[in-house]
């Protein structure tokens, strides 16, 4: 997978990698510069949310605390389908991210990067979240397993989103 984002990174326009290294701050380069495949292998950059603001969920399959907050998660996704968000997995395979969601009935979607990625947009733990402006500035980060139920966390998340 990593050599499949190196080849996107190489693919874009001399332009977008322009834009890119131009970028005000090192964490807002990182927020727009991020990239994450699907699970049809499509290639996907935050540009693609540029002009609203997106929630990204940064786990990994092998990593408990992630884990164990999946089905909070999921529920709190499936109350809020109106918030921009992206669940992206460090796991190396697709396949492992893939079984896990299945086996345990979790409705997200298969979203995948590699650590360089995660690293550059600021993970230092899994699980990592942060929410990004329409401009692409980090503008919350959290970092460790959050209380995905609990009313007051949902509704300043909902609030940093515009929602």
């Amino acid at each position: 997978m990593f050599h499949t984002l190196c080849r996107a990174l190489t693919a874009l326009p001399a332009v977008a990698l322009v834009t890119m290294l131009a970028a005000p701050s090192p964490a807002h380069a990182a927020a727009r510069s991020l990239l994450w495949m699907d699970g049809a292998g499509q290639t996907h950059s935050l540009a693609e949310y540029r002009g609203k603001p997106v929630v990204v969920h940064i786990w990994a399959t092998w990593c408990p605390p992630c884990r164990a907050e999946m089905p909070e998660l999921s529920a709190w996704l499936h109350e809020h389908p109106d918030v921009p968000f992206l669940p992206i997995s460090v796991d190396e395979s697709a396949s492992a991210a893939k079984n896990f969601l299945l086996q345990h009935g979790i409705a997200l979607p298969l979203l995948l990067t590699d650590q360089k990625q995660a690293s550059s947009l600021g993970v230092r733990v899994l699980p990592s979240t942060f929410v990004i402006s329409g401009s692409g500035k980090v503008t919350r980060r959290l970092f460790g397993s959050q209380a995905w139920a609990d009313k007051d966390f949902s509704q300043s998340l909902l609030d940093d989103v515009g929602l």
